[in-house]
């Protein structure tokens, strides 16, 4: 054993990354062939390569350990020399996975950066409309992280953050970040925040983004914030969703390459933004809208200085929408807000009524996922239904059963 691979290489190929849908499996499996799945697109430092392995094959003796290294080196040759069909190597893709190998070892979720929103690696997009605050909201999140502060009612894990600024310029920008760090009452140190200062500097997404990634891999940052995102258009038509899938693509390759989460923020389409649904709000290719694993559509309330936040989850339980009001420099939550609310042009009447969500309960009671999927087709959207519901609530017209936690009307409001 004395002349074999030290554990470090058994997740590493010659170019030190691995191999994307790849399985290591021991020459003598701890328990009938166990199979360890390598996370798909991981970039793993040998000086990490040890502790994961340790993880996973918890319990081996180191020989065991060794014997592991000498098979992947094994696995790596016949990866590099084969040449056949029924494998993508040589394109980067991953290799086809057996399910029943992909499900014999669980996969923890990653760390929740913002909790019950937000994974470290995942994509995070800010929806809004002219004067809605978003790079103040985003330079929030920036520094919330990176002390581990609460961010609009929610806590967050802390991290390093890039924020990579292509619009405000040096003095304006110093001022803000002074202002908001006081405002929270926290302290940046060294090392918490780094920021990258590219205004003049914009560029091609398609030239911008690989430097980003290369300038950030060793870096270990748990956020990279980019504002505006239109600054990295160049020559994209944010209306195409071919170019806007392009740009997005880019975006996940760098949280796959960084192992960050990735956030930016979207405007809105002119015209009455409470007379969509939120997800349609964005402007420009639905792709913005429907491509990122989370969004959070900030739209205008009745209230002056008031928004109504709706988050749109792909990994994580719904959560209704909620109110916030913005108190220079911070956006506060406002649990007095309704967020039924929105602010509309022209004094437009809501299409449908707390009543109407009343009219589909039966009074022998509905859980809240067939509620929703009956008043999806009598037309109330997710967020109609949600701030339908919250107005029932508070109206007393509903209770949910405490012991089945279905939703039943009051029967003494039938009349009203």
């Amino acid at each position: 054993m004395a002349n074999a691979p030290h554990v470090a290489n058994l997740l590493q190929s010659a170019d030190g990354h691995c191999r994307k849908g790849d399985f290591v499996k021991l020459e003598k499996p701890p328990a009938n062939g166990f199979k360890m799945p390598v996370r798909k697109g991981a970039a793993i430092q040998p000086q990490d390569a040890d502790a994961i392995l340790l993880k996973l094959y918890r319990g081996l003796s180191r020989d065991k350990l060794e014997l592991a290294a000498i098979d992947q080196n094994k696995r790596i040759d016949e990866l590099t020399n084969r040449d056949d069909t029924t494998t993508n190597t040589g394109n980067g893709l991953p290799d086809l996975i057996d399910a029943a190998d992909f499900l014999a070892a669980p996969i923890a979720p990653p760390p929740e950066l913002i909790a019950g929103i937000l994974h470290l690696g995942s994509k995070l997009v800010l929806g809004g409309g002219s004067k809605s605050y978003k790079t103040w909201v985003l330079l929030d999140l920036a520094i919330s992280v990176a002390t581990g502060a609460d961010w609009i009612g929610r806590t967050t894990a802390q991290g390093k953050v890039l924020f990579v600024n292509f619009e405000i310029q040096p003095h304006a920008w110093q001022r803000r970040i002074k202002e908001v760090a006081h405002a929270k009452k926290v302290e940046i140190s060294t090392g918490m925040i780094h920021l990258w200062n590219l205004r003049g500097h914009a560029a091609d997404f398609k030239k911008l983004i690989p430097k980003i990634i290369e300038r950030c891999r060793a870096e270990n940052f748990a956020l990279i914030i980019l504002d505006p995102i239109y600054k990295l258009y160049g020559g994209t038509d944010e209306n195409a969703a071919g170019d806007v899938a392009e740009l997005l693509n880019s975006l996940e390759n760098m949280a796959t390459e960084t192992g960050a989460a990735i956030a930016f923020g979207a405007h809105f389409a002119k015209g009455n933004a409470a007379g969509k649904e939120a997800i349609d709000r964005i402007s420009g290719s639905g792709v913005f809208a429907r491509d990122p694993d989370s969004l959070l559509i900030f739209t205008k309330h009745e209230d002056d200085s008031a928004f109504v936040v709706e988050p749109i989850l792909r990994n994580f339980a719904p959560v209704e929408p909620f109110g916030v009001r913005w108190e220079f420099p911070l956006m506060h939550p406002d649990d007095d807000l309704d967020p039924a609310k929105l602010k509309k042009v022209g004094g437009r009447k809501p299409e449908h009524l707390p009543a109407d969500l009343l009219e589909i309960l039966p009074a022998e009671g509905m859980e809240s996922a067939e509620w929703q999927t009956k008043a999806k087709s009598e037309g109330i959207s997710r967020a109609t239904f949600f701030r339908l519901l919250k107005a029932l609530k508070k109206a007393g017209k509903i209770h949910a059963e405490a012991e089945t936690g279905k939703w039943q009307p009051n029967l003494k409001h039938e009349s009203a």
